[in-house]
C-alpha cells in the first residue's frame, strides 16, 4: 500500500469519530458563542456584538454568582479531599470486609445526582424531615430549621449533600494512590522507629502528591459546573444564595427569558473550565517529564 493510501485509510478510520465530534462538541460550542452576541427574545435576535459580555461586566448577579460559585467549589472540594483521604486511609488498612466497605462508600456516587438531591430534599423538610427530627430528639435544635428556606443553612446543605454524592470519587483516588506505595517504605520507616503520623507525613503524602493534585484539579472541573443537586434543592435560591454560574445560566434562559445572556455566562464558564483544564494537563506533563528522568 502507497503512502498516499495509508494516508487516506487513515482518515477514513478517523473520519466518523471526527464528525461525531464534531456534531456534539464544536457545533454546539459555536452555536453558544454566536448566540453569546446576540440579544434574543423569544424568537427575534438582534446581533449586539460583545455587548452581551458588556453587560455580563457590569451585571452585580454575575459577580455574586462567581462568588457563590467560588465559595461552593473551594468548601466542596475541601471536604472532598479531606474526608476521600481519610476514608481510603480506613480502608486501606482493613483487611476484613474492604470490598463491602468499598461498595458502600461509593455508592452515593452511583446514584443519580437529581434522584440524591430528591431525596435529600425529603430528608431536609422543615416539619417531617427526618434530619431536624434526629437533631431535635439529640438535643441540638429546639425548633425545626428550615434549611433550605435561608441563606446561610441553604448554601452549607447543598455543600453537604455534593460532599456526600462527591467524595466516593476522591477515595476511590486515594485508595488506587495508597495501593501503589512500595511496603517496603512503610517497613524502613518503622524500623527507624517512625509512629503514625510521621509516616504519614514522610511517606504516605509525598507519594500521594502528585495524586492529590490531580484529583483535586478533577475535582474542582467536575464541581464548579455541576448544578443538579442545586438545581433540584433550591433552583439558586433563596436570594441568590446558592445561585452558582450554571443556576444562574439556566434561570436567565428559561426563567428571565434572555438566551444571549445565558449564553454568554455559559461561554464564561467555559473559559474558567478551559484555564483549569489547562492547569492539569501541565500538571500531567511535569509529573510525567519527572518520571522520565
Amino acid at each position: 500500500m502507497t503512502p498516499r493510501r495509508r494516508r487516506r485509510a487513515g482518515v477514513a478510520f478517523v473520519a466518523p469519530t471526527a464528525l461525531f465530534l464534531a456534531a456534539i462538541v464544536v457545533f454546539p460550542l459555536g452555536h453558544a458563542f454566536w448566540t453569546s452576541l446576540h440579544r434574543v427574545r423569544g424568537l427575534n435576535a438582534t446581533f449586539v456584538g460583545f455587548g452581551n459580555y458588556a453587560r455580563l461586566l457590569a451585571d452585580e448577579a454575575f459577580w455574586h454568582s462567581l462568588g457563590v460559585s467560588f465559595a461552593f467549589t473551594a468548601s466542596a472540594v475541601a471536604l472532598h479531599l479531606v474526608i476521600g483521604l481519610a476514608l481510603a486511609l480506613v480502608v486501606n488498612e482493613l483487611r476484613v470486609a474492604r470490598t463491602s466497605l468499598r461498595i458502600v462508600f461509593l455508592t452515593p456516587w452511583m446514584v443519580a445526582p437529581a434522584v440524591g438531591a430528591t431525596i435529600w430534599l425529603w430528608l431536609l423538610e422543615p416539619q417531617f424531615g427526618v434530619v431536624n427530627y434526629l437533631l431535635r430528639t439529640a438535643g441540638l435544635i429546639s425548633a425545626p430549621v428550615a434549611w433550605l428556606g435561608e441563606p446561610g443553612p441553604a448554601l452549607a446543605s447543598v455543600i453537604a449533600v455534593d460532599v456526600w454524592r462527591g467524595v466516593p470519587f476522591v477515595m476511590l483516588l486515594m485508595l488506587a494512590g495508597l495501593q501503589t506505595i512500595p511496603l517496603e517504605q512503610y517497613e524502613a520507616a518503622s524500623i527507624d522507629g517512625a509512629g503514625a503520623w510521621t509516616r504519614f507525613r514522610y511517606v504516605t503524602w509525598p507519594n500521594l502528591r502528585y495524586i492529590v493534585i490531580v484529583a483535586t484539579t478533577l475535582d474542582v472541573i467536575n464541581t464548579i459546573r455541576h448544578y443538579d443537586i442545586i438545581g433540584v434543592m433550591t433552583g439558586g435560591g433563596p436570594a441568590g444564595a446558592t445561585e452558582v454560574l450554571p443556576a444562574l445560566i439556566f434561570n436567565t434562559a428559561f426563567r428571565g427569558n434572555r438566551l444571549g445572556e445565558a449564553a454568554a455566562i455559559g461561554v464564561a464558564l467555559l473559559v474558567i473550565v478551559l484555564v483549569l483544564a489547562v492547569v492539569y494537563v501541565r500538571t500531567a506533563r511535569i509529573d510525567d517529564e519527572s518520571a522520565a528522568r
